[in-house]
Order: C-alpha cells, then structure tokens, then sequence
C-alpha cells in the first residue's frame, strides 16, 4: 500500500514542479507582458511536447496553459480554440468550458480533480470514448489570470502505480467523495477510511488497507477479500504439508543413496552456482535432483537477466547523473553522485543535429535517425578513447565527455577524430551536423561551464549546409539587433502596401548579417521581421490563420540553410501580406470612402470631426467608433498618416522650407510637424529628405545571389 501512494503521491510532486518551471521559465512571463508574442506561445508548445515525451512515467495525456485573456489554449498540438478544446478533445459534462474558466475564481496552488470518463469527436464528428483521465490544476500566485492543467490517465496511472493481486481499489477525498474506482470496487458496500491504517468490514468480510496522501490528502485504498485471504492461508499450508512431506521423504532417499546418487549432482550443481552456468547436466534418476536442478537453471537465467537490466539502468542512471551534472542540477542520491565520480580532467564535445527537412512533428524515421547518429557518434569516441561518456541531452544536442590527464597527444587525437566525424556526416545527405569544442583539458568541476560555452559556440555556426567545426568564440557577445526605426518603416511600408521598400529595408539588413553570416542571427531576424508583420496585420483587424496555417513561417525558418532560401520566404511572405492589406483597402464602405476622401481633400486646412458627422447626418462619437472599428484606426491616426504621406512626396519633390511643407499639409506649428513626422517614420523631415535623395543618388541594386 505504501509502495502505492508513494508513486502516486510523487507523480503529482512532479507535475506539481514541472508546472512551476513552466511558471518561472522564458515564456510564460513573456505571454504575461506581451500577449501577442508569438515566439514565445510556439516556445512554450515545444516545451510542453517536450516534457510529454521526455516525462512518459508522468502518464499525461496532455498539459496546456489556460489564460483568461485568449480565446485559445496553448497544448501540445498547438494553439486549440477553448471551445474546441472541451467539445471536440476533451468532452465531459462535468468538465466543460464554464467549469475551467470558473477555476480562476478559485484560491489555491494545486487542486486535483475526480477521474472522470472523457469523450472525442473524431474527424467524421462522430464521438468516441477518448479515457478516463484526473484534471490536474496548478497556479501560481503571480499570475492570477492564468494557470497550467493537466490530464492524467487515471487507468495508466493506476496499472503503474497499484500492486496488488486483485483489482479492487478506490480513491476518495476527506469528505468521502470517490475520486477513482476500479470497476470491480463498485460491487462493494460502502465503507469509509479514516488516516491510515486497516480494518476488518463485518458487512461483506473485506479488509480495507488504506493510507492519505501527503502532497494529494486523497486516501488510498485497496481491499481484499476474507475469502481470498483464506484461500491463499489454505494454499500456503497444503504447499508447507507437501514439501514436509517432500523433505522426509528427500532426506530418507538421500540417506539412503549418499555415497552413489548424492555427491555427483551436488557437486555439478555448486560447480554451476560458482560459475553462474545453466547450461550444466548431470545422471540422477531422482526426480526431485532433477526439479531442483530445473529450479537452479531458472534461478541462474533470472540472476543473469536481472544483472543485464541492473546493467542497462546504472548506464541510463549514469547518464541522466552526467545530465543534471552538465546542467548544474543538484543530485538527489549519494549512489546517483558515486556512479559518476570522477576526478580526471576531461574534454567537452557538443554536437547539434537538425534535419533539412523538421517539420512540426517528429517521425519515427527521424527518431531512428537520431538515434543512428548517436551510435555513430558513440562508437568513434568510444574506439579512441576507451574513457569516455557520449550522452544525448536533448532532441538536437549530444555531447562527449572525454576523460584524460595527458593534454598534447589527446588533443591532437581529438582533432583527428572530429574531423573524421565530419566527413562521416557530410555523406549524410539529410542532415546537417554542428560539432563544437574548446580544445581545452577542463577541471572535474567544470562540467557546467564547458555545456553552457560550447553551447554558446554552437551559435557561432556559418549558415550553410555543412558540417561544421567550431573551435572558438567570435568574441562578439551582441548580435546584429534589429533598429526600432527600421520596424518602423517597415510596418509603415506595409501599411501602405509597399511591398518594394520592404524588400530593400531587409535587402538591407541581410547585408548587414553577410558579414559574420551566423545563422543564428539569420534565424532570429526572420522570427522578429514574421512577427512584426503579423502584428500590423492584427492591428487591421486582418485574419492572420490562413497565412499561419499555409506558410507556417517559424516552422520553414528552421530550415533554412542558404540566403536564398531566407530572401524566397521574405519575398512570398511580404506579398501575401500586401496582398491581405489590399483586400482589406478593397473592401469600400461609404462612410469611411467619404471620410477618407474628405481628409484627402481638406488635409491642408483645419479638419472639423463635428463639420464630417453633421455632412453625415450621424454623431462624432457614432463616426469615430464606426471607423475604428471598420479600419483599425482612429480619426486623428488616418488624418494624421495622410498629412504626413503628402508631406514626405513635397519633400523629396521640392526645395521647399520645413515651416512651409508643415503649413502646407495642416499644421500651423513646425516643431508639432516635426515630431509627428519623426513618430510615424522614425527619422525628422530633414533626414528623411536626405536619405530619399541618397538612395535616388546610388540606385541600389539587389545582390544576383539573393
């Protein structure tokens, strides 16, 4: 029983942990200030794949962050929309839309709920029995409009957790309410536990063993019946009577025939326990030598069985210990601290591992080929170096341990070694390899500082589709950042549908990046450039799913390798976007055409809202809701904007002064047109002149290459 509730009562500390570092990890607090960042909502879906494939002794069928202010939930198969959340995937009266919004009304850190018989609808809209599962809830106390929940399989969970030769047992809470029950419990009278302990149930002669939870306060119990219980006492005498029996009978034969039948299969027997064989035979008519011979043989195959498995898992614990020792996590067990204790200076390898073609899903065929290259990468260490450890540390990232005290002659057969290692992956046609190293010989102590340096190398990797060998840092902590000004010419070029001058601003910053060409640099400008631009089309209040669904930009991002490849994917998604942008300008309304038209018209004068609403016929605050609400900007932001664009063609097209262009284009004050000039593109008057007439100047041209 005991054996029971504890691995119950640890499955829900874990969980309880896990959605604490989910809590205080990168993402979550990033949805906290920005709700609209994208990156961190795809992060955070990684993370939670990840834990469910990594944490498979958890049975979870799924874990997603519920947050009061989206209509959708982040899970494990992405972005789901609340609703079909709870009436497609996980479909229970009891468990409904209402019941998970209401659990934000609720004070406390960690609540499990009663198991409960969970419908889907599958893709014909036909629903079937999805499982019985516990909804598990944890918060946190920073963050009130949100909280992380769980569904665990309350049967997988149970055939984990109980051992037990019979099936009847149940949980409840302190006020006796059955949280689970297995479907023979249901027979049985009712009874009620109190603390821990057991007792006898005259009313249908059960025992009852029974233990509350220490995290949980949920009470355990498992029943056996008096009758299995009699039987099994009935059982156990017979047996004892027999093998009394047996042992008189065995004694007298033995003393009987000693000198001639006993010493040889006794001898041979020993012999076989001494060198652990159970491939041995000896003559012996007496049918119990040759059970007991039978027996031995049995034994001696179970020991080796058990040494392979205890084997095989002193190696996963070893490397899991090397793991938490890499990534600087103190270890719970002096035993797990003992298997890696070593003293000798080492050499630390990172190698990453990404397909050309990843997608959102992981197959089989890539976990197998992940798994090739492990071995591969394990074998060739291991052939040089006999005191060595190759782990995999993550889905993409493995690492070599390599211990060793003499420094020249090692290092010099690491090299060689590596090298080896990268023309075996560059005949790897679907992959491309990252081996990073300091060819440095490291203290024992310095496990954590080696990971988080070679990991930091790794980001120094060329954007090409070689395998590379990366033995130093650049030295430039900073990468190329993108400016303000330039996002916003960028949003303002989109805006207006230009799809020309959003080409040459990335034009632009892809040479900035030519210099160190690190793809990691590559890869964060494209994250940031996709969710500029999906941020202005949300603030026009266009559907952006279709293009996410269609281009899915930050899954092809990951795949990119070749500048070519990241100029394609600006130039389509900049066209589709212009595209939304048009359709969107298409869409003619007569009051905002009027509107619109009127402010081109006047935008030199002073511009009346209350002269507009009374042409109208309708009132200013009806005019000013209706055309946020058709447009997405206010009033003042469209006069504001075309005043501003007029201005900009007088000052490329004319000499004239910036106090006249201000007067021509409807402000009476110089300096208000100069901030609002320098708000809306970034730059004053008299350097956007400047740049304009610079660029007409030197009519750059695009790179053949791009």
């Amino acid at each position: 029983m005991s054996n029971t509730v504890n691995n119950y009562e640890k499955q829900f500390r874990l969980l309880d942990d896990i959605a604490s570092n989910l809590f205080f990890g990168a993402n979550i607090p990033l949805l906290e200030r920005n709700r609209s960042n994208f990156m961190a909502m795809n992060n955070l879906t990684s993370e939670i794949k990840v834990i469910l494939a990594n944490y498979n002794n958890l049975n979870l069928d799924n874990l997603f962050f519920y947050n009061d202010s989206y209509s959708f939930i982040i899970e494990k198969g992405g972005l789901t929309e609340v609703a079909d959340m709870f009436e497609d995937h996980y479909i229970n009266p009891q468990y409904n839309a209402a019941f998970w919004k209401k659990q934000l009304e609720e004070d406390y850190h960690m609540r499990i709920f009663p198991a409960a018989q969970f419908q889907k609808r599958n893709i014909n809209g036909k629903v079937e029995q999805a499982g019985t599962y516990f909804p598990v809830i944890v918060k946190n106390s920073l963050q009130k409009n949100s909280y992380i929940a769980a569904f665990i399989d309350a049967d997988e969970i149970y055939l984990n957790s109980h051992f037990s030769d019979n099936n009847l047992f149940y949980i409840e809470d302190e006020h006796g309410k059955r949280f689970f029950s297995t479907s023979l419990i249901k027979a049985l009278t009712n009874f009620r536990a109190a603390g821990n302990g057991e007792a006898y149930d005259s009313n249908n002669n059960n025992y009852y063993f029974y233990q509350t939870g220490e995290k949980s306060k949920l009470t355990y119990v498992s029943v056996t019946p008096n009758q299995q219980i009699a039987s099994t006492v009935s059982r156990l005498s017979l047996l004892l009577l027999i093998l009394f029996a047996l042992s008189l009978v065995v004694s007298l034969l033995i003393s009987i025939l000693f000198s001639i039948r006993f010493k040889l299969p006794v001898q041979r027997m020993l012999e076989s326990l001494q060198k652990m064989n159970p491939n041995f035979n000896f003559n012996s008519t007496i049918r119990e030598y040759t059970q007991i011979g039978d027996k031995l043989k049995s034994i001696i195959v179970s020991t080796q069985k058990i040494n392979q498995d205890l084997q095989m898992k002193d190696s996963l614990l070893k490397t899991y210990s090397y793991w938490n020792k890499v990534k600087n996590i103190p270890l719970e067990h002096k035993e797990m601290q003992n298997l890696i204790d070593n003293t000798q200076p080492f050499y630390f390898v990172m190698y990453q591992l990404q397909s050309i073609r990843s997608g959102q899903q992981i197959s089989a065929a890539e976990m197998n080929k992940t798994a090739h290259f492990v071995d591969l990468i394990n074998s060739t260490i291991l052939l040089r170096f006999k005191q060595s450890e190759t782990l995999q540390i993550e889905k993409d990232l493995m690492v070599s341990i390599i211990f060793d005290d003499d420094p020249l002659p090692i290092q010099e057969m690491l090299f060689a070694t590596l090298q080896d290692l990268v023309r075996l992956f560059n005949d790897q046609n679907e992959s491309y390899v990252t081996i990073a190293t300091n060819p440095r010989l490291r203290n024992h102590s310095d496990f954590t500082n080696a990971y988080e340096e070679t990991l930091e190398m790794i980001h120094e990797r060329k954007l090409n589709a070689n395998t590379q060998l990366i033995t130093e840092l650049d030295g430039e902590k900073n990468g190329l950042q993108i400016p303000p000004s330039e996002l916003k010419k960028l949003s303002a070029h989109l805006a207006a549908g230009n799809a020309t001058d959003i080409m040459q601003i990335i034009h632009r910053l892809l040479q900035r990046l030519h210099t160190k060409g690190r793809a990691v640099e590559y890869r964060k400008m494209a994250n940031d450039i996709s969710s500029e631009i999906l941020l202005v089309l949300m603030s026009q209040k266009i559907e952006v799913g279709d293009l996410l669904s269609e281009l899915a930009p930050y899954e092809q991002i990951k795949e990119f390798v070749t500048i070519d490849q990241y100029f394609f994917f600006y130039r389509v998604l900049i066209e589709r976007a212009v595209a939304l942008i048009n359709n969107k300008k298409a869409d003619k309304d007569p009051i905002v055409d009027y509107v619109l038209a009127y402010m081109e018209r006047h935008s030199g004068e002073d511009i009346s809202q209350e002269d507009i609403a009374s042409k109208l016929n309708i009132s200013i605050g009806y005019m000013g809701k209706y055309i946020k609400n058709k447009t997405g900007k206010t009033f003042n932001e469209y006069l504001e904007d075309i005043r501003i664009s007029k201005a900009k063609v007088i000052l490329v097209e004319s000499d004239d002064k910036i106090h006249e262009i201000a007067n021509k284009v409807g402000y009476h004050n110089a300096n208000s047109f100069t901030r609002m000039f320098k708000r809306i593109t970034g730059v004053t008057p008299g350097e956007y002149r400047l740049e304009k007439r610079a660029e007409s100047d030197t009519s750059l041209q695009i790179p053949t290459i791009l």
